[in-house]
């Protein structure tokens, strides 16, 4: 420390620019009389007798007994003791006084409101900034979120926030989000921060997005109940700059609103070790995103399969090959000249939309029920969700809310090598519709039982279709959109109505030699606008009504006699 400091605390010990003089004075010649300080002071005699005086009765300086009196300085470290002596005894009395206090303060103020009042307050310069971001983070008991530019990453590293961060982190486990700009500029201290977050275990996740601005808005959440926004002020930013301006607010509104904008830059986000790895290699990650809106979604799907050049892979449900075959306007864009393969789980409902597409693309069965994906020239993937119960029925050929997207040549290289497997694996079109070799459901239910026994029996046994039985033998079969016909369009109560009160789908058991003209005459018969063939406990195909009397009428007019 300085001697303008020494100065600085003199007065704080209540001395006047005379009376430090004095003392400063004394402490660099040593004991001296009033009238030799006087005369080397230029000093009135007077007003130095005064001074020594005051300086004598508030004990800063202590007079001789010899004649004439001479003075010497209290030693300084004597008066810092002091000092903390007396401060340390005026804490005491004011812990001793605290309940008194309060108790007074509590019979004076209004009573507080019972609901709490929104405030905020204008912090102005970076190191203020970053102390109330320091403590904000010491005292935070559940969640942080920050967001900062790549600069911003840079200036709150060097005020110690992240380490801060780590502290709370290990010793409270809270929770730390952070998104910010990995740029060249950052990168090593990103580095460092990343592999200490894996090395040692802790509860905080780093992110990257891409930052348009360098005075992009910067800001930290603590536990939703408070936030500090801050950004550069001023025409220019450096890592040494510290024009900023921040605002603190508690407002549970404002908040929300920022917390929803971190929340959809953090599902756009990639992991930090992600954009680490592309700066260092130089191999670009690609763009990987979630996208919310339908609408948005519908934009990127046909403006991707709009440029397609090459070969679309299509992987879906069995109600998505009854949506592409009706007309879907994405099929519009599967334009001559481009490869398009789709798989799906080809079953008796969606057997002839599904030969309807074969006629224009490459279609093959398979029996599992995997996640809707279409990948575009290698280059450009999508994946989809399945759709929730209530929008089966107005499912278009891809549920597009929350839509994944995703150009990474890693998971690209992935899911392409994944779909070429189950594409080698398919049964084609064509094999399905001539010999389906799909068994009956091994899960059946009693024409007795109700609907919402039938549901959780599916459920249970992860099948989407039931035989129904009768006295143990099999009459007919009924899936889940079926089920969801009756409950939804026909409004029958599912703890009410029972199995053989469903429009299902009967069964027509084939022996021995029986052929399909057989089944055909038996349906005209019976008048069955739909039924479903079954030889040696193989479902062979479906019938339906138009089909029949179409064959049975051919057969009859074959048989005439002339």
């Amino acid at each position: 420390m300085s001697e303008k400091d020494v100065t600085k605390f003199l007065q704080l010990l209540g001395l006047s620019k005379r009376e430090i003089q004095v003392y400063m004075f004394l402490a660099k010649s040593g004991v001296q009389s009033t009238s030799f300080v006087a005369k080397r002071l230029k000093m009135e005699r007077v007003q130095a007798y005064r001074t020594f005086k005051k300086l004598q009765e508030k004990g800063f300086i202590e007079a001789t007994l010899e004649r004439p009196t001479r003075f010497t300085i209290v030693p300084f470290e004597a008066l810092v003791d002091s000092f903390i002596n007396a401060k340390k005894n005026e804490v005491t009395n004011l812990n001793d006084q605290k309940q008194d206090l309060l108790t007074a303060w509590q019979s004076l103020s209004a009573p507080e409101s019972e609901y709490p009042v929104a405030k905020f307050s204008i912090i102005t310069g970076k190191k203020k900034i970053h102390s109330k971001m320091l403590s904000m983070i010491e005292e935070s008991n559940s969640q942080v979120i920050v967001l900062t530019t790549a600069l911003g990453f840079i200036q709150e590293d060097i005020a110690g926030v992240f380490d801060a961060a780590f502290n709370t982190s290990q010793e409270h486990n809270t929770q730390f989000q952070i998104i910010t700009e990995i740029s060249p500029e950052n990168l090593k201290i990103v580095e460092k921060i990343d592999r200490s977050i894996d090395e040692e275990k802790i509860n905080i996740k780093l992110r990257h997005v891409g930052m348009s601005s360098k005075f992009f808005p910067r800001f930290l959440i603590k536990d939703e109940e408070e936030a500090i926004l801050y950004a550069p002020f001023g025409n220019e930013t450096s890592v040494l700059n510290l024009e900023d301006e921040g605002l603190w607010i508690n407002d549970k509104m404002f908040i929300s609103v920022l917390k929803a904008f971190f929340v959809q830059m953090w599902q756009t986000g990639v992991d930090a070790s992600r954009r680490i790895e592309e700066l260092k290699s130089g191999i670009p990650m690609g763009e990987t995103v979630v996208i919310k809106g339908v609408e948005d979604a519908w934009a990127k799907v046909t403006k991707i399969l709009d440029s397609a050049k090459k070969e679309i892979v299509v992987i879906t449900s069995s109600q998505g090959i009854n949506r592409l075959a009706e007309d879907d306007p994405l099929v519009s864009y599967f334009r001559k000249g481009l490869k398009v393969r789709i798989m799906a789980s080809i079953d008796l409902d969606n057997l002839e939309p599904a030969q309807k597409l074969a006629t224009r693309f490459e279609i093959k069965h398979v029996p599992i029920s995997y996640l809707t994906m279409m990948l575009v020239d290698n280059m450009h993937l999508f994946m989809f969700k399945m759709p929730p119960l209530s929008d089966v029925g107005t499912e278009s050929a891809f549920y597009l809310a929350d839509t994944f997207y995703s150009t990474d040549p890693s998971q690209i290289e992935r899911v392409s090598e994944m779909l070429n497997d189950i594409w080698k694996r398919g049964i084609d079109i064509k094999e399905v519709s001539s010999q389906a070799g799909t068994k009956l459901p091994t899960v059946e239910a009693s024409t007795t039982e109700v609907i919402a026994t039938l549901v959780n029996k599916m459920l249970q046994n992860s099948v989407t279709s039931i035989l129904i039985t009768e006295g143990h033998k099999p009459i007919g079969l009924v899936n889940d959109r079926d089920l969801l016909r009756e409950i939804v369009d026909k409004h029958k109560d599912p703890l009410k109505t029972l199995a053989k009160d469903l429009d299902y789908t009967p069964l027509i058991v084939l022996k021995g030699d029986e052929s399909m003209i057989y089944a055909m005459k038996l349906m005209e018969k019976r008048g069955i606008k739909r039924a479903v063939m079954v030889k040696n406990g193989q479902l062979i195909g479906m019938l339906t009504e138009p089909a029949a009397k179409k064959a049975t009428a051919e057969v009859k007019e074959a048989t005439a006699i002339p």
